[in-house]
């Protein structure tokens, strides 16, 4: 508690003032360190010359110059050194503190023992945090990913409610057009006939009459007479009466039309209950590499290598390089837009789906280091990586045979999901300068792409 006097040095080699230890061994029979508890010997206290001559020393200086650097925490009770940690209370220790009534019962260690075991508790703590942290980061990447997704799928449903409407205008505009053309003859006709209806009344009224005299003389007959054969007389006068009337004037009408009106009213007869729904996206023919061949619709595209066309592949490289690609028509320079790719081959080789920009580079060489010119996916059996300017990303362990791609050019957004089973891939956040078009790339020979729907 204050400056050793006549300090002595025992078996464990710490110091104690020889009055005060000499005063601890008078009441116990084995004596015990203070400090470490290590037994010693009674009577083999050293005198410690050197730290005596210290000790003067510091009683000789001015108690300011007696402060240790950094202010050394002391007990507030005993104004001794704190080494030790009560595990149960929390609190810091001196010797005395420890050996106290209050906390002789209580898990106690040396300072630097318990900070090493909370240190190793605090890292624990810190990796399952850092855990849940990475948890966390992924469950916000899949949840934006099926925002993603669903954002691409509804605007899908408008693309293609929007082309149904607009056929169903189409189809009402034709329909209306027609209706009045009719109407327009069926007037010039009742004009031209006007003159001819007294007549043709007359020569129906005749007919009527004829048919009424023939009736009137079954009522006469016999029931037996009466009944025979009444009903098909009856429904055979009145048929062909109606059926030569009817074919009469559709012949009339339909001769009375020009080509385009006979057009219009055959595609009406045929399709009147018929709408077909389409996602405007179609291959540009014009921008594709001259061993892919094209369906009729221009929405399927197949890789047929053929020996004859080697010298003008050799001539001028293929953009992006191994893939043979072809564009997507119509551009996009505003808005949103959503389409769905079906990938198919026999020999099951990799395939591109994604867009780029109007000037995107002629091979893999070239300005790698430059703004990117393309946003794609690289699809094979064995899972698909995304890639930006002909680097790959990540390699992504999904197996894929349909494909949809969302972009928004004014968010900068490029999704890629599973048209299948509708679970978000991977999004490129980026940024265009100008018009992106669809792309498509194969490389197996008879792969194909087809755009649906």
């Amino acid at each position: 508690m204050e400056i050793l006097q006549n300090p002595v040095t025992i078996d464990c080699g710490h110091n104690f003032c020889l009055q005060c230890i000499s005063r601890v061994a008078k009441t116990s029979q084995n004596l015990q360190c203070p400090l470490c508890k290590l037994s010693v010997s009674k009577n083999t206290f050293r005198p410690n010359k050197l730290l005596a001559s210290i000790a003067e020393k510091i009683q000789t200086m001015d108690p300011a110059d007696m402060q240790p650097e950094g202010g050394e925490s002391r007990c507030q009770r005993h104004k001794e050194k704190l080494h030790y940690f009560c595990e149960k209370d929390g609190t810091f220790l001196c010797v005395v503190c420890r050996d106290s009534k209050d906390h002789k019962a209580h898990n106690v260690t040396l300072i630097d023992e318990a900070a090493h075991n909370y240190k190793v508790q605090i890292e624990s703590q810190a990796r399952v945090l850092g855990q849940k942290d990475k948890e966390i980061i992924e469950e916000k990447k899949r949840g934006e990913g099926a925002i993603w997704v669903f954002r691409a799928q509804v605007d899908l449903e408008k693309l293609k409610i929007l082309e149904e409407f607009k056929l169903l205008r189409q189809r009402l505009d034709e329909e209306e057009s027609f209706l009045l053309s009719r109407l327009g003859w069926l007037e010039q006709q009742g004009a031209k006939q006007l003159g001819q209806y007294v007549s043709a009344t007359e020569k129906q009224l005749n007919s009527l009459r004829k048919l009424t005299k023939s009736l009137k003389t079954r009522l006469q007959s016999s029931s037996m007479v009466l009944l025979k054969d009444i009903k098909d007389d009856l429904s055979s006068e009145l048929k062909d009466n109606m059926h030569a009337e009817g074919k009469k004037d559709k012949s009339e009408f339909m001769n009375s039309l020009n080509r385009a009106e006979k057009e219009s009213w055959s595609l009406l007869q045929k399709n009147s209950s018929m709408l077909f729904t389409s996602v405007p996206v179609t291959l540009d023919k014009a921008s594709a590499d001259p061993d892919l061949t094209f369906s009729q619709d221009l929405k399927k595209v197949t890789l047929y290598i053929i020996a004859g066309k080697a010298s003008n592949r050799q001539a001028k490289p293929r953009p992006f390089y191994p893939f043979h690609c072809v564009r997507g028509s119509p551009g996009i320079s505003s808005g949103c837009q959503v389409w769905e790719a079906e990938i198919q081959g026999p020999s099951g080789g990799p395939c591109m789906v994604g867009v780029a920009t109007a000037s995107a580079p002629g091979s893999q060489s070239q300005n790698l280091s430059g703004k990117s010119c393309i946003w794609a996916l690289r699809i094979s059996p064995s899972g698909c990586q995304p890639f930006t300017n002909c680097k790959s990303q990540e390699h992504l362990p999904v197996c894929l045979k349909k494909v949809g791609v969302y972009v928004s050019h004014q968010s900068g957004e490029v999704v890629f999901y599973d048209a299948t089973t509708s679970k978000h891939i991977y999004t490129f956040q980026t940024s265009f300068d100008g018009k992106v078009f669809p792309i498509f790339g194969l490389q197996a020979v008879c792969s194909h792409i087809t755009l649906s729907p």
